[in-house]
């Protein structure tokens, strides 16, 4: 019986749809159709303009520009190959995120460091992450780099459930080398076990540089090290697929974090951002994310921010019209 009801229902089906072929007017149809593939054209085309939109606010507000002001500063990145090393979590997990995270880096054209490298990308899921901030501002200071007594309040206080931050540094343009004199020293070890492979101190010698230009700068903001906490409570209903995407995207990128942040629909970065359906969180790393961060690397590392934001944006534009070709 089963069996010839959906027989019926497939002859049903046939008959419906040749009756409408037979009784549409092709002229019509023809018009209805163009009409229907403007409508969907439009449709794609205001989606790409408040994804760039997204972006741009993205990356005005929220990007944190070094040395310098807003349009003659820099955004920083790393000048070295990454190399990322995370905590708080089975091996086995945090094996698989350290290399869903060079692999992000090696699509977004970032220069990814060999196996047994010293790390610079510190990933660590924690208990109580402001009190793990407390901690290391008494212990480990210098792990803060450039901030300001009032950027690492802000960290500290922030609470949570994730914490970010970078220790920049500036190089000579034509190296990856400190441009000042002398030697500049980060003391990367958390654990107070004296600068070992898991969390260790790296000294970078000083270099002058000779170039000039008036759309370039003489020195480049360059980070040294990136770090990122978060709480552990957070990661109910996270799986380390989209925990290895965030923790690639905000460490790749100097950027502001937190539930006031205004994210793009679809980003990564809204992972941890406050909504009461926690299916409606992003999987992955979206297409925007990745094309913002080749944005960022692609450009010469001499240029200014404001010649660095157009970059980014001109090749988000460019990929978002191309989807397809955008390898994740």
């Amino acid at each position: 019986m089963q069996h010839l009801i959906q027989s019926w229902h497939i002859i049903f089906m046939m008959i419906f749809t040749v009756s409408v072929v037979v009784t549409m007017d092709p002229a019509k149809a023809t018009q209805e159709a163009q009409q229907s593939a403007s409508q969907e054209d439009e449709i794609v085309v205001t989606g790409q303009k408040k994804r760039m939109a997204e972006f741009q606010n993205l990356i005005i507000n929220h990007f944190r520009v070094s040395g310098g002001g807003r349009n003659n500063g820099q955004y920083a990145r790393f000048a070295q190959p990454v190399c990322p090393s995370v905590a708080g979590l089975a091996e086995r997990q945090s094996k698989a995120i350290e290399d869903r995270i060079r692999a992000i880096a090696e699509m977004a054209e970032i220069e990814v460091a060999k196996e047994d490298c010293r790390p610079n990308i510190f990933v660590a899921v924690v208990e109580d992450g402001g009190s793990e901030i407390k901690l290391l501002r008494s212990k480990k200071n210098r792990l803060f780099g450039s901030l300001t007594d009032r950027e690492r309040d802000k960290i500290e206080q922030s609470g949570g459930p994730v914490y970010s931050w970078k220790a920049t540094q500036t190089l000579g343009s034509d190296s990856r080398h400190s441009a000042n004199a002398g030697s500049l020293t980060f003391m990367a070890d958390a654990n107070g076990s004296g600068g070992g492979a898991a969390l260790g101190g790296a000294a970078v010698n000083g270099q002058v540089t000779q170039v000039k230009s008036k759309i370039s700068r003489s020195t480049v903001e360059g980070i040294g090290y990136s770090y990122l906490l978060i709480d552990s409570k957070a990661l109910q209903g996270v799986s380390a697929a989209q925990l290895a995407d965030y923790a690639a995207m905000v460490s790749l990128i100097d950027i502001q974090v937190g539930s006031d942040i205004e994210v793009p629909d679809g980003s990564i970065l809204s992972l941890f951002s406050e909504t009461e359906d926690k299916s409606l969180r992003p999987t992955s790393l979206s297409g925007g994310d990745l094309l913002l961060l080749r944005g960022l690397y692609k450009v010469p590392a001499n240029v200014k921010a404001s010649l660095q934001r157009s970059a980014m944006i001109h090749t988000m534009s460019e990929g978002l019209k191309n989807p397809e070709r955008i390898d994740r």
